[in-house]
């Protein structure tokens, strides 16, 4: 997470990289090489829902990594008993002193085109780039404009966030050819659905490919294994090879469930005696993006 690209640019992405301290790498190494010396959390059982995970892994990251002071989390703005929403972060920069509200995110999303022109869409198709983004930016950030957010805050005796910023790391996913182990260059092509002023997809965002099911043959798929969450999170490398016959009846199963499911594709490397991801792949049903009943349009291979 320290060096996680972000999906998007725009003026409230906070820039993590210049917040690192000169020993990060010196204090990651010893927590590596003395687990004892870690912090706790570092040690926790990680939380099966991956929201929530990524939350106490950003929360660490500020306090004890960067040196922010942790003051509130998910703050709930009420008022005459509506919920408006939370606030995730509410932390005090320790270079001005001043109060911040971070809202916070990981997301993964697939590039579909259709006529209409480019979408990007979750493994919930309902999940899209474009609403997320604006509701992060319109509503979410603006939580900590309103007055009951800076009295629910005053109560808690916070001032009122003088800077708000946006965390949201993942992944982007492009159609998968058949020929090779790369992903395809998505075409310069008009979005269907455009993204909030000010923001775009950010150039140096992590990548990896999507394919559906039905396409994927076994020998295909012969090195990839099954991601759980939270194991969305980092690289993942174990000290053998994949399970091809577990890789292919995963990749049958998401046909036959209708759930997508991340598979990582794994390579020995010469230096090390670890097999270590080198791409990610998403794989979804046949009818994905669309219901069970309809057509799918795909970019062409």
């Amino acid at each position: 997470m320290c060096h996680a690209p972000q999906l998007i640019t725009h003026p409230a992405v906070l820039p993590m990289q210049s917040w690192h301290p000169s020993d990060l790498t010196s204090k990651l190494l010893r927590w590596q090489s003395e687990p004892e010396s870690a912090p706790a959390w570092l040690h926790a059982r990680a939380h099966y829902r991956l929201g929530i995970y990524f939350e106490d892994l950003y929360a660490g990251l500020i306090s004890e990594l960067l040196g922010w002071r942790l003051l509130a989390r998910n703050v709930a703005v009420r008022q005459k008993g509506h919920t408006f929403g939370e606030l995730d972060f509410v932390v005090q920069n320790p270079s001005s002193g001043l109060v911040e509200h971070h809202e916070i995110a990981v997301k993964f999303y697939l590039a579909v085109q259709t006529a209409e022109g480019l979408s990007w869409h979750g493994p919930n198709p309902a999940d899209r780039l474009d609403i997320k983004v604006s509701r992060l930016l319109s509503h979410q950030l603006a939580l900590s404009d309103r007055p009951d957010t800076i009295a629910t805050l005053s109560r808690l005796g916070i001032a009122a966030p003088a800077a708000k910023r946006l965390f949201m790391p993942g992944y982007l996913f492009y159609p998968r050819r058949r020929d090779s182990q790369s992903n395809v260059p998505i075409p310069d092509m008009p979005a269907k659905f455009v993204l909030p002023p000010e923001a775009d997809i950010a150039s140096d965002h992590l990548s990896g490919s999507w394919s559906y099911a039905n396409e994927i043959s076994d020998t295909e798929c012969r090195h990839w294994v099954p991601l759980n969450k939270p194991h969305w999170l980092g690289d993942w490398q174990q000290e053998t090879d994949a399970d091809p016959a577990l890789a292919a009846d995963s990749v049958q199963a998401v046909e036959l469930s209708g759930k997508p499911r991340l598979f990582a594709r794994l390579a020995r490397q010469p230096d090390s005696a670890m097999w270590t991801e080198v791409e990610r792949i998403f794989v979804v049903p046949s009818f994905w993006p669309g219901t069970q009943d309809s057509s799918r349009t795909t970019l062409s291979t």
